[in-house]
């Protein structure tokens, strides 16, 4: 057998096996990638997640969130009422846990959004659409000693040593500063104080306003 016919027959031989190795490198590089839906009930008391399909509970212990067929005894009592059904991206609800307490945990959304289109003319004729979708957060502002809250969330924001600070109570020497006068307002921001010295500029004064309006009714009821 000359050596250009051998050289031939390898050549074939190496054709013969990689056409057959084809098949299986295509069957292995396919890759079915499944998007749905996935329903729980969410206990927002203590945001707790069961879902009906996988019969699976997730709630947080210690710091870690935990999930199994039973809960563990002192949450049992949590879930007897207060469950809404809600849909996620996720077999894992806590994964969403911050966009579930602030879309759910209070029953509906704690923002309002606004949309603004905006339509440019340009010198060629050309358009150009832009739309602009501002978020508003409501929050009942104590103009006296700046103390916001967020009552979809029921949180407090409030200034201690130069430094704010929050959470679901004030303390105790606050607490007085917020039994009435408060103000409604709405801002662009999930952290009232951000904007401080505009809510000091535009919300202040109707605090201020609203008193001397009272006080001059008092005046006129004498």
């Amino acid at each position: 057998m000359s050596i250009h016919r051998k050289h031939i027959i390898k050549l074939a031989a190496l054709a013969i096996a990689i056409s057959a190795a084809l098949p299986a490198l295509a069957e292995e590089t396919i890759v079915t990638v499944t998007k749905g839906n996935h329903h729980y009930t969410y206990y927002r008391d203590h945001d707790i997640y069961f879902s009906p399909e996988r019969k699976t509970y997730y709630w947080m212990d210690n710091g870690t969130w935990r999930s199994g067929a039973t809960l563990s005894p002192e949450n049992q009592r949590y879930i007897s009422a207060g469950g809404i059904d809600i849909e996620l991206d996720t077999m894992k609800p806590y994964e969403r846990n911050d966009y579930v307490v602030t879309h759910y945990k209070n029953g509906g959304p704690a923002t309002q959004q606004t949309t603004t289109t905006e339509h440019t003319t340009h010198a060629d004729g050309a358009t150009t659409t832009t739309t602009t979708t501002t978020t508003k957060y409501k929050y009942v502002y104590y103009g006296d000693h700046d103390i916001y809250f967020a009552p979809e969330r029921k949180t407090y924001y409030w200034m201690a040593n130069g430094t704010w600070q929050s959470g679901t109570v004030l303390p105790s020497e606050a607490r007085a500063y917020v039994r009435g006068g408060g103000v409604a307002i709405e801002l662009d921001t999930e952290h009232p104080y951000e904007r401080n010295e505009y809510v000091r500029a535009h919300y202040r004064h109707d605090r201020d306003r609203h008193d001397r309006d009272d006080h001059e009714h008092d005046d006129d009821d004498d």
